[in-house]
């Protein structure tokens, strides 16, 4: 098959978040299929190369193009105009254009995008071409779910955006349609989904690279706590408020050699100079990850809003690491609580977990080794990526029909 990825952000193996999980796609399909990696430009110019020349060594093509400037005169229409927010930040008539060119000069069978707001550069392609949405996050279920970060805690532009709701469902109603093939990235997700359609959705979750995050061959040393995340995307850093605010000063009166690592990009130097104390440190992104997870006694995931799927769990889990989650943290992991993690939606019961791991080694291993068996036998790239990769050749063969 002939492939176009679309993706809002430069596609690379170093990348925390959703972009692990379209990397491992790539790495997969272009064993046996032409792949075009069409993005917009990241900040970074090195970064942006390195990008495309690690793409190139897997023999796939990867083009970006900078996003257009736009000026105040211009985000205001965009928050009075019909489409949501991020519709009209992510619309860049050069990289459409790159797009139509593709499939006009070298013919394509598959468009894939992961999320949903990159439909309207699909408008103009041939109706045989396949399209594809894996969705990430289902833009109006985390819309939903921000109403339960506390007022006070929303920036003004989470402000603005839970007001858009009604631009959301009217946007997503009518993309929605224009996909041949629909992917929710959790059982819950896709129900939303087939409810908002009436048609059947099927579910392509997140990934894990088991042959990369691999198990340390020793108990930590340290009884350290592990988060990670990019907290520029604000579920991530709501978790990490409610944890330090809500659960860290519980942990530490049980234990108060325990460290905590906040591991990720997106944090800033007035946040580290308020919370960097008490046994808190934020390294910013990291280099390895693997040995972060290794590291660490506990992860945590103390995720409250937002929706998708937390792949950080499933790169703990595959690291053979103990998890505290909330119920939301753990959604489209088929995992269950008190045999591969422990689990709790209030502060007491999550710091009682917490320290329970800490203090109890047996427990660590025996939910660690139960948890690196189930990522094994169902989120392996190899595992995942079968189902995707039949679906797309049935649809190519029936678009002549």
């Amino acid at each position: 098959m002939r492939i176009a990825v679309l993706h809002p952000y430069p596609v690379h193996g170093r990348a925390v978040g959703g972009v692990t999980r379209l990397y491992a796609l790539v790495r997969h399909l272009v064993s046996r299929h032409s792949v075009t990696v069409l993005c917009h430009a990241g900040e970074d110019p090195a970064s942006d190369a390195e990008a495309v020349r690690e793409l190139a060594e897997m023999g796939v093509r990867q083009r970006l193009f900078p996003r257009p400037a736009a000026g105040p005169v211009k985000r205001l229409s965009w928050v009075l105009g019909r489409s949501p927010y991020a519709v009209e930040y992510n619309r860049n008539p050069d990289l459409a254009d790159a797009l139509a060119a593709l499939e006009r000069e070298e013919g394509l069978d598959v468009v894939h995008v992961e999320l949903s707001y990159m439909a309207p550069f699909l408008a103009k392609l041939d109706p045989r071409t396949v399209r594809i949405l894996a969705e990430q996050e289902t833009m109006s279920m985390a819309l939903d779910r921000l109403r339960r970060v506390p007022f006070t805690s929303r920036t003004l532009f989470e402000h603005y955006v839970g007001m858009e709701r009604g631009k959301v469902r009217r946007f997503e109603d009518e993309a929605l349609r224009s996909f041949q093939v629909v992917y929710g990235i959790t059982e819950t997700e896709a129900a939303w989904l087939a409810g908002r359609t009436g048609r059947p959705i099927g579910v392509l979750p997140h990934i894990v690279a088991t042959r990369t995050f691999v198990p340390a061959p020793d108990e930590p040393a340290e009884p350290k706590v592990l988060f990670v995340g990019n907290f520029v995307h604000r579920p991530n850093l709501h978790g990490l408020t409610w944890f330090l605010e809500k659960v860290w000063p519980a942990v530490r009166a049980a234990v108060p050699d325990a460290l905590l690592e906040a591991a990720g990009p997106g944090l800033t130097e007035a946040w580290r100079r308020k919370r960097e104390r008490d046994g808190v440190s934020a390294p910013g992104r990291v280099e390895n990850l693997v040995e972060r997870y290794q590291e660490a006694a506990v992860f945590v995931n103390p995720i409250r809003t937002g929706g998708g799927m937390r792949g950080k769990v499933l790169e703990a889990f595959a690291c053979g690491r103990p998890v505290v989650s909330t119920p939301m943290g753990m959604e489209g992991i088929d995992a269950q609580p008190d045999r591969h993690h422990l689990e709790a939606s209030e502060p007491g019961p999550f710091a009682n977990a917490v320290v329970r791991y800490l203090k109890d080694a047996d427990l660590r291993r025996a939910h660690g080794q139960a948890a690196r068996q189930l990522v094994e036998r169902l989120y392996d790239p190899s595992v995942v990526f079968a189902r995707f990769e039949s679906d797309a050749l049935e649809a190519v063969s029936r678009r002549g029909n």
